[in-house]
């Protein structure tokens, strides 16, 4: 009969003891330690306070106003990123482009007789481009080309357009209650509370709210100890083990707090409606021995209050979360060249299509076939222009507009082609100003909008939804820093020594 090694050969874990009585006293071996730091850290001077148990308070609630007074940009309904951000032909999508242009070209024949009405869209709608024509354009010059107005019966009104092309930033301002609330030099992305300053405190309602009952809990967060004891806690963050370092101050003080300080924090759930300004009149909280307490914003917290808003007030966006967000339409660089002295805008992405930006390199004289070089002839010199010059590199130098120094753009000319050309206008829109005038500049950048080490500028469409659980998309300019400003290697005129040939 053969022997089963497993059945017969193996460890097993020895029962523990039926007392627990012993777990229970969570015994120490030196009690007088944990005393002597308890006394440190002022543990014995605690009190025995009770906990929160219900709270009573009252909330204000304001409405904040449909931008400019159009009831189709409602902040309690459409997002506030798609209100600042979008363009005034948002609304012109690749598909109606097309399907407008398809209905609205069909009586001006050919395409081909009117190329500056054709379209120009990314992949993959670029195999249309010079076949079609472009809705949007023909809706700009409807009155000139005699079309039907009904053709146009769904285009709904432009929005405004709030990019400050000359900040290279959005500026908005939304009214409550006869109050403005401004969102000053916005990147682009997301909105939120944080994004508003208000010029004065939002008036409440003449009519008292009502009073509102909430029941408190402990606030919880990743890393906090567990309250009670015997209770496993979250393993996955651990604030003890991130090192003291004491250059970084602030990693000290939440680990103090965190350690001595995480019971002592309670939440109660406020029930607002999104796009209003909501202010607590009062809160009253009575705890478990049955006092009552009234709260007040404390002094110099200033963690989630709104630049000239009341403490006790907090503004409430319908943010869009997670947006889905789609490939750069264009993307430009912007940064200044000390050693060309200019500041370059790099056009890299246009139309959603790569462009080449690579410059010719330096031409150096080459000898005829079959000759030597000849060292005693007496040296003579060629002249050759300035090199380095680039296609879709855009420069702009300082100059003086209205009395203030700006960034103006200007254009290259290429010295080595006969005639002499200029290079290709800027095609990107974020190199373009709507506003200026026909003799003015086409653009222009204040100086202090760019840092050091250059901005990068993207247009891009995002799609979000609206809190009646519609779509809305929107075409997003957004601006963010580089690691080190564009260099382009632009020399000057150069006197090129040519070398001396003679036949053997």
């Amino acid at each position: 009969m053969a022997t089963r090694f497993e059945l017969y050969n193996r460890l097993e874990p020895a029962r523990p003891g039926e007392d627990l009585v012993a777990g229970l006293r969570e015994e120490i071996h030196d009690p007088l330690w944990f005393l002597a730091r308890q006394y440190l850290m002022g543990e014995h001077r605690g009190e025995d306070a009770s906990s929160p148990v219900r709270v009573d308070y009252r909330l204000a609630e304001v409405a904040i106003d449909p931008y400019g007074g159009d009831a189709t940009l409602d902040p309690a309904v459409v997002p506030p990123e798609a209100i600042i951000e979008a363009e005034p032909d948002s609304w012109w999508t690749p598909g109606r482009r097309i399907r407008i242009g398809e209905s609205a070209g069909a009586g001006l024949g050919p395409v081909s007789g009117h190329p500056e009405l054709q379209l120009r869209l990314p992949p993959p709608y670029d195999r249309l481009n010079g076949v079609q024509y472009d809705g949007y354009l023909l809706y700009l010059e409807r009155n000139t080309l005699n079309l039907d107005p009904d053709l146009f019966s769904d285009v709904p009104d432009e929005q405004p357009d709030l990019w400050d092309p000359v900040e290279l930033v959005y500026s908005a301002t939304f009214t409550a209650s006869g109050r403005n609330l401004q969102i000053p030099r916005h990147d682009g992305g997301d909105v939120d509370w944080y994004s508003v300053d208000a010029d004065a405190a939002v008036p409440a309602p003449t009519t008292q709210p009502d009073e509102r009952i909430a029941h408190p809990s402990r606030l919880r967060y990743p890393g906090a100890p567990a309250p009670r004891l015997w209770e496993i806690e979250d393993w996955h963050v651990d604030i003890g083990g991130y090192p003291p370092d004491r250059s970084h101050f602030a990693t000290m003080l939440l680990i103090d707090l965190v350690v001595s300080h995480s019971d002592d924090w309670f939440t109660f759930p406020v029930g607002s409606a999104i796009g209003k300004v909501a202010t607590l009149q009062s809160v009253t909280v009575r705890d478990s021995f049955g006092d009552t307490w009234t709260l007040s914003p404390p002094s110099g917290w200033t963690i989630y209050s709104v630049n000239g808003l009341d403490p006790s007030s907090l503004l409430l966006w319908p943010t869009v979360a997670t947006p889905l967000t789609g490939d750069a339409v264009e993307d430009v660089t912007l940064g200044v060249d000390e050693d060309a002295n200019v500041l370059w805008a790099v056009e890299r992405r246009i139309d959603g299509i790569e462009v080449p930006t690579s410059a010719d390199g330096p031409v150096q004289p080459a000898l005829p076939t079959g000759s030597q070089l000849d060292a005693s002839a007496p040296p003579s010199y060629a002249y050759v222009p300035e090199r380095g010059a680039r296609n879709h590199w855009h420069p702009y130098v300082i100059d003086e507009v209205n009395g203030r120094r700006r960034f103006v753009q200007g254009r290259l000319a290429d010295l080595n082609a006969r005639p002499v050309v200029l290079m290709d206008e800027p095609r990107a829109r974020v190199l373009q100003d709507p506003q200026a005038g026909a003799t003015g500049p086409q653009h222009q950048i204040e100086p202090a909008t760019v840092p050091n080490q250059g901005l990068e500028l993207e247009r891009r469409w995002v799609l979000g939804r609206r809190t009646d659980a519609k779509p809305v998309l929107w075409m997003q300019r957004r601006r963010s820093a580089l690691g080190a400003p564009p260099t382009s290697g632009l020399r000057f005129d150069v006197l090129q020594e040519t070398p001396q040939s003679v036949t053997p």
